[in-house]
């Protein structure tokens, strides 16, 4: 019978576990051996500086691997034994530091230093509370549960949002929670129904994104929401472009807290290796690097979220490393966070002056790291996105879809695959912002580039080409596949209905389509789908047209 991935974490982190403890006997062993030595013969008094390095590192590393015990008491040594090993490296007198630390010893430090390997002897037991394996995906359309006792709209909300390529349920009450409901992703629950505290599903709520469906727009029955742990409220349901757009924003974020790219730079192998993995049964992507000397290429060709890095890593200091990062343009925006045992909050803070953006101190538990890794990956894409996507609508700016573009082209170009790329147009679209207004032109933009997101693939390139026109990039995909899927989208879109005030309205769209491969470069495609976008416009608009030359 095959493991959980629980256990299977399990037994990686017991292996790891017992491998550190096997190579840091024999290290104590020399550190106890180096420190007596020096205690007695200044011309070994040059020891002291190994024995410190160890003891630091044990410090940090020690209590994440589940010997806590031994970390405090490395702590404690590595503070004391501090100021001789700094005399040592400026080149002080050895036999007045011999001196000292023989005084040292005969204070107390004696039995501490020569019990350290008994504090090997026993360790915490391995916890994976903090792993909870995720799925894997199946389908891509999210799940969403509608609690709502008035069953016509239940009825209509659930029409409108299965036009964004969502499963939906339905509930007329929230007495019980049903069975088979473990795949829901988000929750949009009538506020009468939460009145009652009691009820045993609403903990399961906490788990999941919650849309309230509320006409009360007083602050004691806002705040209440909050503190029950509801993520938006929504007047007006009916609304479903709005809707939509508030749905698409919290499962965003919900995924968004779960992923990411980290880059972990340590040179103690058995704490790197702990790291990496209990990143990556987090579900995060890990790049683990143990030699400095390849920051610079592993750094351009994983491209992290975030670089996470020890302070000193043997003849290489960690914010000397920081600052040779922001050496190059293109890094000087990556969050930079120390790791490190460390506790001085000075010495912290000028690691930080020398190119760092946060420190965290060893030893870190699994749970701690995990959720400050998710934390600082969200936090570094929502940067990124202010610079790379269209602030609208959450798509690729032009210049970065143009780029996506000829990528694109490239890889068909070498591999031979059929690509298609595709410009889209929102009808008579001056008329809406005459109309209706500038504000309601913003909502249709959205709620066409929501519709893009949720029914085109996660590999597909949308990006926002200027105003109210998007491209579209479909890798390894063939010419009668695409009209298919774009002339699904566009009678689906022209079904919207927009609502302003107690008028309602609706726009349709119009795409061209061209094949990659039929032209010598990504831009003459580019031109192309244009050219063919304004066929659709002189034909009658609201459908698809297909450049000539990719039919031949």
């Amino acid at each position: 019978m095959p493991q959980s991935p629980t256990r299977e974490v399990q037994k990686k982190l017991e292996t790891l576990r017992n491998r550190f403890r096997d190579k840091t006997i024999r290290e104590i062993e020399g550190l106890v051996a180096s420190i007596f030595n020096a205690s007695r013969n200044s011309e070994t008094i040059g020891e002291l500086v190994a024995a410190y390095q160890l003891l630091h590192r044990l410090a940090g590393s020690a209590g994440t691997l589940g010997f806590t015990l031994l970390g405090e008491q490395a702590r404690k040594l590595e503070i004391a034994i501090k100021p001789l090993a700094d005399q040592v490296a400026d080149g002080a007198d050895s036999e007045s530091i011999r001196l000292e630390l023989k005084q040292l010893l005969s204070a107390g430090y004696e039995d501490d230093i020569a019990g350290l390997g008994n504090l090997l002897v026993t360790a915490e037991p391995v916890s994976t509370e903090w792993h909870q394996p995720r799925l894997a995906e199946t389908d891509n359309q999210p799940v969403l549960l509608i609690l709502e006792p008035d069953q016509e709209l239940a009825e209509l909300v659930s029409e409108g949002l299965a036009l964004y390529g969502h499963r939906l349920r339905s509930l007329s009450n929230g007495h019980e929670w049903p069975e088979g409901m473990d795949d829901v992703d988000l929750v949009m629950v009538r506020d009468t129904l939460l009145q009652d505290e009691g009820v045993q599903w609403l903990s399961r709520l906490h788990d999941l994104p919650v849309i309230c469906f509320s006409q009360a727009p007083d602050f004691a029955t806002r705040y209440r929401l909050a503190c029950l742990g509801i993520d938006a409220c929504c007047d007006d349901p009916q609304d479903i472009p709005a809707l939509a757009d508030r749905i698409e924003q919290l499962l965003a974020e919900g995924l968004a807290t779960l992923t990411g790219r980290v880059m972990i730079l340590d040179d103690d192998r058995e704490l790197l290796e702990h790291y990496r993995l209990v990143l990556t049964s987090g579900g995060l992507q890990v790049r683990a690097l143990g030699d400095p000397s390849n920051l610079l290429s592993e750094l351009s060709e994983f491209r992290p979220d975030i670089l996470l890095m020890d302070v000193q890593m043997g003849l290489y200091d960690g914010p000397a490393l920081a600052r040779m990062v922001r050496f190059q343009a293109e890094w000087l925006s990556l969050p930079i966070i120390f790791f490190s045992s460390e506790e001085d909050r000075n010495r912290q803070l000028d690691a930080l002056a020398r190119g760092g953006d946060d420190f965290v101190t060893k030893p870190v538990s699994d749970e701690f790291l995990l959720r400050t890794v998710r934390m600082r990956c969200y936090r570094a894409r929502q940067l990124d996105k202010l610079v790379s996507l269209d602030s609208l609508t959450g798509l690729l700016k032009h210049a970065l879809a143009k780029t996506e573009l000829g990528r694109e082209y490239a890889r068909s170009a070498r591999s031979g695959h059929n690509s298609v790329v595709a410009m889209l147009d929102l009808d008579h679209f001056k008329k809406v912002n005459d109309a209706y207004g500038h504000g309601a032109g913003d909502m249709v933009i959205k709620a066409l580039a929501n519709l893009l997101r949720h029914r085109l693939r996660n590999t597909d390139i949308i990006g926002r080409y200027g105003g109210e026109e998007f491209m579209v990039v479909l890798p390894e995909c063939s010419l009668e596949k695409a009209v298919e899927v774009l002339e699904a989208l566009s009678q689906d879109f022209a079904r919207l209905a927009f609502n302003v005030g107690t008028e309602e309205f609706s726009v349709s769209l119009s795409a061209g389509v061209a094949t990659l491969n039929a032209y010598g470069s990504a831009e003459q495609a580019i031109e192309a789908a244009d050219r063919a976008l304004y066929q659709r416009k002189r034909a009658g608009r609201n459908g698809v047209s297909v450049d000539s030359r990719s039919l031949l």
